[in-house]
């Protein structure tokens, strides 16, 4: 039964955390054109135990760059909220996120400061 529990936490909380392929937004160029980055990949955090225990609830805002290849390099927390409860699951999770590879008029490009936001929310 508790296996369960988790199971159903765990997949409530990727519906809600990660928007399959979502268009996201960046920035390429010293100009700071704005460009979209498509999701192709998005496993879904894992939800922090001591979070489930206390019924605990929150969102994390990162921000991070997208490489030529389309992996995600250098994400940190922009903001939390409670803060630091799930930060490092969030951070472990868009690690693995992978983007369709950028181009920005025909070229491959690096794309810098994407911000997007994981929402923790235990099941009813």
């Amino acid at each position: 039964m508790k296996s369960l529990n988790y199971l159903s936490v765990f997949v409530f909380a990727f519906l809600l955390a990660v928007p399959a392929f979502a268009g996201d937004k960046g920035y390429v160029g010293e100009e700071g054109t704005e460009i979209e980055v498509t999701r192709v990949s998005s496993p879904a955090p894992e939800y922090p135990r001591r979070a489930i225990r206390l019924g605990v609830e929150g969102s994390v805002r990162l921000e991070f760059d997208v490489d030529t290849d389309g992996s995600v390099l250098d994400p940190y927390v922009v903001e939390s909220s409670p803060a630091g409860v799930f930060d490092r699951a969030a951070i472990k999770a868009v690690r693995k996120f992978l983007y369709q590879p950028p181009t920005y008029n025909g070229t491959s490009v690096k794309v810098n400061n994407v911000q997007i936001d994981l929402t923790f929310k235990l099941a009813n």
